[in-house]
This record gives C-alpha cells, sequence and structure tokens, in this order.
C-alpha cells in the first residue's frame, strides 16, 4: 500500500527533498529551497558546505543569476567530490533528480553514475540486480539473478522481467492472471499507441489487435479522419490525476466506449465507479531504484505483458525526446492548473516539465522498455526506435535542449 505523502516525505528523504524543491520551483520561492535543502542534508550525510552550494545552485537557476552551463559544471564538481564508499545509493539517486529539477539533465548523469558504484558496495542483493537492469547489462543481470534470487516477494517482478528482457533464458515467468483480464488480453496482438508522432498507421494493426492508449481530460476519444490508427481504443489507462478528475466530475459515463479501463491507483484504493469496466493496472515500481516513479506508458507495456502470449508493438512516444511529445489529438486540458498544455506537455510554468522528470525519472523509464526493444520482446515504431537506440548521454543532451536550457 502507498503511503500518504507526508509520512513519505518523513520516512524517506529522497521524496521530501525532491517534492519540496518542486514546490518551491513552482511557488518561485528561494526560501523555500533553502529550508527544503536543509532540511535534508544532514539525513543524506552532506556537508553543510554542499548544502549551501545546492542552493546557490537551485535558487541562481530560479533567478537566472547562474546560467544552465555554470549549474551543470557545479553539479559535476559536487558529484566528483562526493565518494561512493562514504554516501549512499539513495542520496546519489536524490542529487541526480534534484539536478533535473532544474533541466541539468546531463550532468545528472554523474550521479547516476556514482550511484551505481555506491550500490556495488552495499548489501541489497535485490538493488545489484536493479542497478545491471539500468546499466542496460543482461549479461550481469542473468548472473546476478541467479546467484542471489529467491521466493522472496521483492524478486518476483524482477524474475518476470528478466524472464521477457532473457526471452526465457532467465528469469522465472510470473504472469498475474487476472481472469477476465486473461480472456480478453491473452495469444493477441496488442498496440500501445502514446501521445506523440508516430510511424504506425492503419494498416499496422493486424486485425483483432486491440489498441492501448492514455487518456485524459478533454482526449478521451480520437478522430477517425486524422488519427494514424483511425482513433481505435479498446483498453484506455487513466493515471492518477485523470481518475481524480473523472471522479470529481462524475464523468464515468465517458468511458463506455472502451472495453476496459485500468487506472492507475494504488492496491486497496476504490476504483471509484461501480457502473464503468475499472481495474487496477500492474505498477512497476519494484523495477526502478532511488524512490522514482513508473511513467504511463512503460506502466501499461508491463501491465500488458504480464498477460501470456501477448505481441506487443508500442508506437507514439519519444520519452520526451521530440519538439511534439503531444500531438495536436492529444494535447489537454490540465484540470489541476486551469490550462491547456502545448506540443510539449507544459502550461508555461517555470521548469515545469523538469520537476516531474525528475520524480519520474525519465531515464529509468526509458531504460525499462529499451532493454526489451534491444532484445525484440517487443516492437517499436520509427520515432520510438531512434530513441530507444540513444545513449544516456544523448538522450540527456536532448532533453537539456528541450526543456532545461531552451525552456527554463
Amino acid at each position: 500500500m502507498r503511503l500518504p505523502r507526508p509520512l513519505r516525505r518523513l520516512i524517506d528523504p529522497h521524496t521530501g527533498l525532491i517534492t519540496g524543491v518542486k514546490s518551491a520551483l513552482r511557488a518561485n520561492d528561494p526560501n523555500q529551497i533553502a529550508r527544503t535543502i536543509s532540511r535534508y542534508r544532514g539525513r543524506l550525510k552532506l556537508t553543510k558546505e554542499t548544502g549551501d552550494e545546492l542552493i546557490r545552485v537551485i535558487v541562481g537557476r530560479l533567478n537566472n543569476s547562474v546560467s544552465h552551463e555554470e549549474a551543470s559544471d557545479a553539479l559535476r564538481a559536487i558529484a566528483t567530490g562526493l565518494s561512493p564508499q562514504a554516501v549512499s545509493s539513495t542520496t546519489f539517486s536524490a542529487l541526480e533528480n534534484l539536478s533535473r529539477t532544474i533541466g541539468c539533465f546531463s550532468a545528472s548523469l554523474l550521479f547516476t553514475e556514482r550511484a551505481h558504484l555506491a550500490i556495488e558496495g552495499e548489501k541489497s542483493q535485490v538493488r545489484l540486480v536493479l542497478s545491471a537492469i539500468h546499466r542496460r547489462d543482461l549479461e550481469q543481470a542473468i548472473d546476478h539473478f541467479r546467484h542471489y534470487w529467491t521466493w522472496d516477494d521483492d524478486w518476483f517482478d524482477i524474475a518476470h522481467y528478466i524472464w521477457i528482457w532473457s526471452g526465457g533464458i532467465s528469469g522465472v515467468k510470473a504472469f498475474d492472471i487476472e481472469p477476465q483480464w486473461d480472456e480478453l488480453l491473452r495469444d493477441k496482438t496488442v498496440t500501445i499507441l502514446g501521445p506523440a508522432e508516430t510511424s504506425l498507421t492503419k494498416r499496422s494493426l493486424k486485425k483483432e489487435s486491440l489498441v492501448a492508449r492514455v487518456i485524459m481530460q478533454d482526449v478521451l476519444s480520437w478522430d477517425a479522419g486524422s488519427d494514424p490508427l483511425g482513433g481505435q481504443c479498446d483498453l484506455a489507462y487513466a493515471s492518477r490525476e485523470t481518475r481524480n478528475w473523472l471522479r470529481e466530475t462524475n464523468a464515468w459515463d465517458q468511458l463506455d466506449s472502451f472495453r476496459v479501463t485500468s487506472l492507475r491507483v494504488d492496491e486497496g484504493a476504490e476504483l471509484g465507479s461501480e457502473t464503468a469496466t475499472l481495474r487496477r493496472a500492474h505498477d512497476p515500481r519494484k523495477l526502478m531504484l532511488g524512490g522514482s516513479s513508473p511513467n504511463m506508458i512503460p506502466l501499461m507495456a508491463w501491465d500488458i505483458m504480464r498477460v501470456p502470449g501477448v505481441t506487443l508493438t508500442m508506437g507514439g512516444t519519444t520519452f520526451f525526446a521530440s519538439q511534439e511529445a503531444y500531438t495536436a489529438g492529444n494535447r489537454r486540458f490540465k484540470h489541476t492548473s486551469g490550462r491547456a498544455t502545448d506540443e510539449t506537455g507544459s502550461t508555461g510554468e517555470l521548469f515545469e516539465r523538469c520537476p516531474t522528470f525528475a520524480r519520474h525519472n525519465v531515464l529509468e523509464n526509458l531504460t525499462l522498455l529499451a532493454n526489451w526493444v534491444h532484445e525484440g520482446a517487443i516492437s517499436a515504431d520509427k520515432p520510438m526506435t531512434r530513441v530507444v537506440a540513444l545513449s544516456p548521454e544523448d538522450y540527456m543532451a536532448e532533453l537539456d535542449t528541450l526543456y532545461g536550457i531552451e525552456r527554463r
């Protein structure tokens, strides 16, 4: 069960740090930035000097007295000065995501590398395997998995992920069968279509194939004439934000055209409607390091690949590494801010996309699917294939340009 956010902040300094700085950036409040970093500095085992430098850099980006290049150089210097033997992997993950909160994506990679080095010296066997997954090292992941895994609950998601990634050579298949979901998807061809550009067309769909999409406020249907897949959507997926909007406006009847709507909600939480065909989606959170949260597209792929015999094709997602992350038919109205989004998903707030990309850790989300595409476990359209083939350095450099430098 997912803990309430105030309790997560209290228990997990990573959550508290990122959530606090994110809130301060949105409020344009430099004092809150300083208070947040000072509050969590000790629990992350950072010196006062390091904490003061982080405050200088982040406040400097907020008021534009420190350039993106200067901030990136300062963050790299902090990473270089921290020893993986003295600082935990959790601290490095927190600083990795803190760097991305202000759009310094390329600079964050040094913290990423340091986190993996720290994991090597820690005692968590689960995190050793996760580290290999996120370093895209299948051979090492298999070796660690075979050496360490047990029948403990912490291993089941990892076991199934590696089983898919390795083509059944390693891992353990751990399908989580829901009778109605299994009946709908088993041995079927499924296409996940995200909101970005795609090379897929209606001709790409095989007979009786199913199409899955993310639904959002104002994006509950697609024009049959202009949509690349003719507006087809059989399997709808709703984020927590969308589910809250559906519940608050009692708009459940707008889901009637879908075979089923899968909600991203916590275990034990009420789904929200007794009339709509709803289910709880499987969440790949246990496959991610450092308190990160999965985006909807990896969540959909993970959820669908929990059913035996599925052949999965993906398109319409570039993991935000494109000028048009949301095509015209997928731009939405965010009821939480009362603003419509543009082609990047932004409503115009300062650093708006960067804190989201930090908390969700875009690189980890990309890697979870890149591993599968590289090994042929799933297929991808041309734009997605380009992005999953990028090195982390090249991917982060694109995000720097799109969201860190230009969209400060």
